[in-house]
């Protein structure tokens, strides 16, 4: 597979760079697409499908390529994947439940493939990731391969997710892979570390946690963080300290601080929590949280895929608040390993595997995958 990232600020950029990668006499088969502005959608599909290449789109408040971060414009990573290594599934939250559409996806996955990979995004921060989770894992297989991203923007958590001929700002779109022909390989890493002791979550109510050791959820978040901190009723500043939430085994699962109600004393998490759940505060990130995710790449490499064809990347955006300047090194170095074209976005929060359990949903990682066709 030989694959090629094209950018631009409008869709007219888009047809130029796109018309000269053809020119070389390229025929790319699918369009990974991530933009900003919603209303270029429908142009660049138009674009796109004249070409009979299949999208999978996503809107977000930034992204970027091997080269660097795009803030606006529009990042497009093309392959020329065989059409019969891969299939394309977009669902609807309004037709159906986030459970149902995501056992379809995962029916539709196993119908297609002995050995389906999904790589996802959804929009709709207000849904159930763990309903995303168990609905494809349901139907294709607890072993199957799940990496991906939350869309949307920043500011008012809506976006849009969409193919060539339909899109939602409720749902999921789906690219899923043959694994028996395409090899994917990925994970969920963060790099921050834990500090402190482990502390309860005594009372909660899906993303709210309104009590810690039974004391105000917001005393215990001053306590530790300090009250200068906490500015406003946002997380400014405060992606730099994620709640890591106890597993039964292995690496914790992380969890930002989004907002917080001064009213109750609650604070909101980037994910529902369960009562009685475990977790410990983080330090904030230095050098060595970029080496872990970069490290993790290498990895694989050395072990497991030596050379790939492209590279898909889904960063927690409390990542671009939390590290300022050295997210260019993260993006830099993940794009060095193997130098190949990537293309990748801001997420409101992640799915992928951060070991050799199921894929689960994170908050502040980065969630990538690598891949080469067999």
């Amino acid at each position: 597979m030989t694959a090629k990232s094209i950018k631009g600020n409008s869709p007219d950029e888009i047809q130029s760079a796109l018309n000269q990668a053809l020119a070389e006499g390229y025929k790319p088969t699918l369009a990974v697409v991530y933009l900003t502005q919603v209303e270029y959608i429908d142009k660049i599909t138009r674009i796109l499908d004249a070409e009979s290449i299949t999208i999978f789109g996503a809107s977000t408040s930034h992204k970027f390529s091997e080269e660097g971060i795009e803030p606006e414009g529009i990042v497009v990573l093309l392959m020329d994947l065989k059409p019969e290594t891969f299939i394309i599934q977009l669902k609807n939250y309004n037709v159906t439940s986030v459970y149902e559409s995501c056992c379809e996806v995962g029916a539709a996955g196993n119908t297609a493939f002995n050995h389906p990979a999904f790589i996802i995004s959804t929009v709709d921060i207000s849904i159930p990731p763990e309903a995303v989770i168990k609905g494809i894992l349901n139907k294709a297989g607890m072993n199957v391969t799940i990496i991906g991203g939350g869309a949307g923007d920043t500011t008012n958590y809506t976006g849009t997710v969409f193919t060539n001929y339909s899109k939602t700002n409720s749902g999921i779109i789906a690219l899923i892979l043959d694994e028996d022909k395409i090899d994917v390989k990925g994970m969920a890493v963060s790099g921050w570390k834990p500090v402190g002791t482990a502390k309860k979550i005594t009372k909660s109510e899906g993303n709210w946690v309104y009590t810690i050791d039974h004391e105000p959820a917001m005393q215990v978040i001053k306590k530790f963080l300090g009250t200068e901190m906490l500015r406003g009723d946002k997380s400014d500043g405060l992606d730099s300290f994620p709640l890591q939430f106890q597993r039964g085994s292995g690496k914790p699962i992380m969890n930002p601080i989004i907002v917080w109600n001064q009213e109750n004393n609650a604070v909101m998490l980037g994910a529902p929590v369960e009562e009685g759940s475990m977790f410990r505060f983080s330090l904030p990130p230095d050098l060595e949280v970029i080496d872990t995710v970069i490290e993790s790449t290498k990895t694989i490499k050395e072990n497991e895929m030596p050379d790939a064809d492209a590279m898909l990347v889904f960063s927690c955006v409390g990542r671009l608040s939390s590290l300022g300047p050295m997210v260019n090194t993260e993006i830099s170095g993940l794009a060095a390993t193997w130098n190949k074209p990537m293309a990748g976005f801001f997420s409101l929060g992640e799915y992928g595997k951060l070991d050799d359990t199921r894929p689960e949903f994170h908050g502040t990682t980065v969630s990538w995958v690598a891949l080469k066709e067999l």
